[in-house]
């Protein structure tokens, strides 16, 4: 089964911020997703530039909570839910891509902060 391109651009933004935060080696996971990308002959910067931000900001959130820094068990919360709520904005980013060129599935959390997941 391919992959759908709303996973290759969430795939790609997180292991390009993987290049740029560790010292790990992911140059070649990163022109794999990268040729992937570049098989669609239409722009998909902003897509890219969208799922990298809200990627990134849940990279930031998930690092604070695993510093290991002493924090209280309500401020370890207030954390996970803003990388829930976060995570929702991520899922509509990757739906409005399922839409636009209708392939792959969306994700529905159950659970979660309603969100109209890209729907009208």
């Amino acid at each position: 089964m391919k992959m759908p391109i709303s996973e290759i651009i969430d795939r790609f933004t997180i292991t390009k911020l993987k290049s740029e935060r560790t010292s790990e080696n992911v140059e070649q996971e990163l022109s794999c997703y990268l040729n992937e990308i570049n098989s669609y002959k239409v722009n998909l910067d902003k897509y890219i530039e969208r799922m990298y931000l809200i990627n990134s900001k849940i990279w930031d959130t998930e690092g604070d909570i695993r510093k290991g820094i002493k924090l209280p068990l309500e401020d370890i919360g207030k954390l996970a839910l803003k990388v829930r709520d976060l995570n929702c904005e991520r899922n509509a980013i990757k739906a409005e891509i399922v839409d636009e060129f209708s392939e792959g599935f969306k994700e529905i959390k159950i659970n979660y902060k309603k969100n109209n997941y890209g729907r009208v």
